[in-house]
């Protein structure tokens, strides 16, 4: 018998087609788990698109929930050349005149000229003292906020620029260079600060055992109180000298050109002596606070329509309840009100149509705001009402509960102790001048200061959470373990794996089954080629005993 060599060619019959056949059938319940995980992709995939659109949303409300994003400040300068400023969230919106009579700058001497900056100077010490010099009284008082540094100056170090190498590298608060004024070189020191107390003394230790003669090291030298020649060796070029002018006609003096400490959050950028008073006017950046508004708006309305869109008919999530419930639960925050203050989103121009889009009428707004300045605040942020002026909000956290807690100071705040004491009957945790609520409490969280000296029971502090806070916070619990976004996801995820197991059942149970049927083929297609041989070999015979008849 003639061995087969493949299913069919012996019986004749089409195996290999009946095989595809009966597995196409067998491979329905593959094809089922392949369609249900690529909607189970899809779905991750819009979720994912709902999680990024939720995280734009939450960032816009972080920006609402920051003072300086509600209170933007920009100033204006009648002559920016000469007085400039800028202005953080907690600066005071007015009109300040500006009259500068004199500029900050810093002291700078020249020692005497030597040949080149290769040239040997000598050996020995320098002690370099910041601080302030008194004309009027010959005196020198040292800066008490800088320690004085010595300087060796040893072999090797001994020429005009090893030693400004030697003071340079000690960072003593005052910059050496060597300047060559066509008779020769001079080591130029100056002040790395302006300010009359960044002026300095140069004392020297000479290797020759002369101090304050102008021979070696010691030429260097330079003591203001000192006589020329005597240990006054360099030539002043510059005294150290404050900022002096006055803003509205009240004298100040800084050592520093850049004024940060004058008025509360306004900064001074002093160029120039003036010859008029310079007008700098500090008003509410309304463009920025719009723009800021109008983020919060079109980021609202953007994860609102993918929610919106995931939840009609024909939609991937149709069937999902999810979708709805994050819909509502955000609408619903934004509706709320500001308990304290009874004021919410509407109160500022912030209106939802009858779709649920949300719009601002920037003219309502201005009003809001003209009316009421503190109101953005009051609507957005984290803020607390005191009834004793001793306390000061300082912030919150997510876990803190919104209500008023009594404040009670067992141990007063002295400048360097810690402060102790309770909110609502509970010890709560001081470091410095600041008291916050215990956990596991509803005041979990709650931050406050308390006046240095204060004690006793110091009334109470009312805290309300902001809606943009709100709303920052649940966004934050989607997306923690077991919030909706997680748990759906992880839900989606498992149901994934668990296709992928069933596959690779049905994978295995296939190959199988296409073997049984390769067997059985294999083992009908031999029968019936072996049967068709025995009906030929019998034709044969019975056709030669009919030619014998």
């Amino acid at each position: 018998m003639v061995g087969i060599s493949s299913a069919g060619i012996g019986s004749g019959l089409d195996i290999e087609g009946i095989i595809r056949s009966l597995m196409a059938a067998e491979r329905i319940p593959l094809t089922k788990v392949t369609q249900e995980r690529t909607a189970i992709n899809t779905k991750i995939s819009i979720y994912g698109i709902i999680k990024n659109s939720f995280a734009d949303l939450k960032a816009s409300a972080d920006k609402l929930s920051n003072l300086s994003n509600l209170n933007p400040l920009k100033t204006t300068s009648s002559d920016d050349k000469v007085v400039s400023a800028t202005a953080s969230s907690s600066a005071a919106k007015g009109s300040y005149s500006i009259q500068v009579s004199q500029l900050a700058k810093a002291q700078s001497v020249a020692a005497p000229s030597v040949a080149t900056s290769d040239s040997v100077v000598g050996t020995g010490s320098l002690t370099l003292t910041l601080g302030s010099y008194d004309s009027a009284t010959n005196t020198f008082t040292d800066n008490a906020a800088k320690t004085p540094v010595t300087i060796n100056i040893g072999e090797g170090q001994q020429t005009l620029d090893g030693i400004k190498q030697a003071i340079n590298d000690a960072n003593a608060g005052v910059t050496a260079s060597i300047v060559n004024d066509g008779t020769g070189s001079r080591l130029v020191l100056t002040s790395k600060e302006t300010g009359a107390v960044n002026g300095f003394k140069l004392e020297v230790s000479d290797a020759d055992g002369t101090n304050t003669d102008a021979a070696g090291l010691s030429m260097l030298a330079y003591d203001p109180t000192a006589a020329a020649g005597a240990g006054k060796n360099a030539e002043s070029l510059q005294v150290a000298q404050n900022a002096n002018f006055t803003i509205n006609n009240l004298a100040v003096s800084k050592a520093s050109n850049t004024v940060t400490d004058a008025v509360a959050g306004l900064t001074l950028n002093l160029k120039a002596i003036t010859t008029a008073p310079v007008n700098i006017e500090v008003a509410l950046d309304d463009g920025a606070l719009k723009t800021t508004l109008d983020g919060f708006v079109a980021a609202y309305n953007k994860i609102r329509g993918n929610l919106k869109d995931q939840q009609q008919k024909d939609a991937t999530l149709s069937k999902e309840t999810t979708p709805s419930t994050l819909e509502r639960g955000m609408r619903n925050i934004l509706r709320e009100q500001v308990a304290q203050y009874g004021i919410g989103l509407s109160d500022i121009g912030l209106n939802f149509d009858k779709d649920g889009v949300l719009s601002l009428d920037k003219t309502k707004l201005d009003a809001a705001v003209a009316a009421n300045p503190s109101i953005l605040e009051k609507v957005f942020t984290n803020t607390a009402t005191t009834t004793d002026a001793r306390i000061k909000f300082v912030g919150a956290d997510t876990k803190t509960l919104e209500g008023t807690y009594a404040i009670n100071i067992s141990t007063a705040y002295d400048g360097s102790n810690t402060v102790a004491g309770t909110i609502n009957g509970v010890a709560g945790t001081g470091i410095g001048s600041v008291l916050t609520g215990a956990t596991g409490e509803a005041s979990e969280g709650l931050q406050f200061s308390v006046a240095q000296g204060a004690a006793g029971d110091m009334g109470t502090i009312t805290f309300s959470k902001g809606l943009a806070e709100r709303l920052s916070d649940w966004i934050g619990s989607l997306s923690d373990e077991g919030g909706a976004l997680v748990s759906r996801t992880d839900g989606l995820n498992s149901r994934k794996k668990r296709l992928d197991t069933q596959e690779d059942r049905i994978n295995l149970r296939l190959e199988q089954v296409e073997k049984r049927y390769r067997a059985q083929f294999t083992a009908l297609d031999t029968m019936l080629a072996s049967m068709q041989q025995t009906s030929a070999y019998l034709s044969q015979q019975l056709a030669a005993l009919a030619q014998q008849r």
